[in-house]
């Protein structure tokens, strides 16, 4: 009795420290014993409306707008995305706000009682996504919206069916997990996709991708509804075009990429078909003011410093095309990058080698950062030699090092983008106060 009152009461840092240490090579995958844990506590169904969002980009910028325009409408959503940038809370939103810590506790001593019960161990994601769970449950919302953490088909959050599948993007990355195709990626991805569904809503892919969501939404005889085919938005300076069908609706412009709008507005649509009161203002007001920490997030001006988490070849290039709207100036150009050992570094240096004046590359911390060293001879073979003498590019043994210079060599009229990794932004975004006066 007293170990489990200890258990109990432990508190958030506790918890996490808890679960950091538990290792993912132990249990093995499948969904079973997450069910198992989620049926425990009455979890596989916890609001009226459930979204769920995969793909390899976009995923979490969709999700936020989905939510913010439920919010914004009156209707309380919860919104689970992953990983965070600064505190653990980001992860779980109800109603617009971080979830309470004390909630938070509470849902994962109960998911740690239930596993106990259940005789099944747990990953880390599966215990934050039952915590998750859990506390949209017990604050009774009304929409779920949740964010895919890896895949689809074996990822935690399938073990509940959603009404509504999203597929923003079908891209290379964890290809190890996942498949070097593009054919066997959309089918992880697809998984979510279950007979019973209203719809599926699919974003900009392939067609080897597309090929293989078709099959399966036929198989599961559910709708699909896939861009430039069923649906698409155009852009202008001052918003953008929906078209849908005979249907056609003007926005304003958004605060996410703008790659993930028309998906978004597509669910909220059929979401409004279920019966959902979502109001075009509410939809218009989250188009302003909804955005995700570190999707091209601008932090300040003169000099202009940009986050953003791109670490993977398509989002590498939606930055490219995110740098030619930026505003010009006669200033540089300055790129702070460190990147995971686990991503293809070369394809993202590739796409970008182009679009800076300036290099900063910084080791990340942890077994799977990778070092500057790395990155450095990466990005010479891409800018040629000479670029490491004439201190084009300059390596350092932290993101905040690097950073520091890049703002110290920087005139008012350059622009810094930080940008490779969720951890790069991280640890720009824990110093950059401190640099930046």
């Amino acid at each position: 009795m007293t170990e489990n009152l200890s258990v109990k009461n432990r508190s958030l840092q506790e918890w996490l420290f808890y679960l950091e240490g538990i290792d993912p090579n132990r249990i093995e995958l499948g969904l079973s014993r997450v069910k198992a844990v989620a049926a425990k506590l009455n979890l596989l169904k916890i609001a009226a409306y459930t979204i769920e969002v995969a793909g390899t980009n976009g995923k979490g910028s969709t999700a936020a707008l989905i939510a913010g325009a439920l919010n914004k409408s009156g209707i309380k959503t919860g919104l689970y995305t992953s990983p965070h940038l600064h505190v653990f809370t980001e992860r779980v939103n109800i109603g617009g706000k971080n979830v309470d810590e004390s909630l938070l506790c509470r849902a994962f001593y109960a998911v740690y009682e239930a596993a106990g019960q259940c005789g099944v161990n747990l990953t880390y994601f599966e215990y934050t996504t039952l915590a998750a769970f859990y506390c949209f449950k017990a604050e009774n919302v009304q929409a779920a919206v949740l964010e895919i953490g890896l895949g689809g088909r074996l990822d935690a959050v399938n073990v509940i069916d959603a009404d509504i599948a999203v597929i923003t993007s079908i891209g290379l990355d964890h290809t190890a997990i996942l498949g070097n195709t593009l054919a066997r990626i959309a089918y992880e991805k697809a998984g979510i996709i279950k007979r019973g569904a209203v719809a599926c809503v699919v974003g900009k892919v392939d067609t080897q991708a597309l090929e293989v969501i078709e099959a399966k939404a036929k198989a599961e005889n559910v709708s699909l509804f896939c861009e430039d085919r069923d649906f698409k938005a155009d852009f202008s300076d001052d918003g953008f075009c929906y078209r849908q069908g005979s249907m056609t609706d003007f926005y304003p412009l958004p605060e996410i990429p703008y790659i993930c709008a028309a998906t978004a507005i597509t669910v909220l649509n059929l979401l409004k078909n279920l019966g959902a009161a979502i109001t075009g203002s509410a939809v218009n007001a989250a188009l302003k003011t909804v955005s995700l920490p570190g999707r091209m997030q601008k932090i300040c001006s003169f000099p202009a410093i940009y986050f953003d988490v791109a670490h993977n070849p398509p989002a590498a290039l939606h930055l490219k095309q995110s740098l030619g709207r930026l505003p010009q100036t006669q200033g540089i150009k300055r790129a702070v990058v460190g990147m995971l050992k686990d991503k293809d570094i070369e394809s993202v240096l590739h796409i970008l080698k182009d679009s800076f004046d300036m290099w900063y590359v910084a080791s990340l911390p942890g077994v799977r950062g990778q070092s500057k060293e790395r990155l450095r001879d990466a990005l010479a073979q891409e800018l040629g030699e000479n670029a490491v003498s004439c201190n084009k590019i300059k390596d350092y043994t932290c993101v905040k090092d690097a950073l520091h210079a890049a703002v110290d060599e920087a005139s008012a009229a350059d622009t810094i983008i930080v940008f490779g990794s969720f951890v790069t932004v991280a640890e720009a975004g824990d110093c950059v106060d401190a640099i930046v006066k």
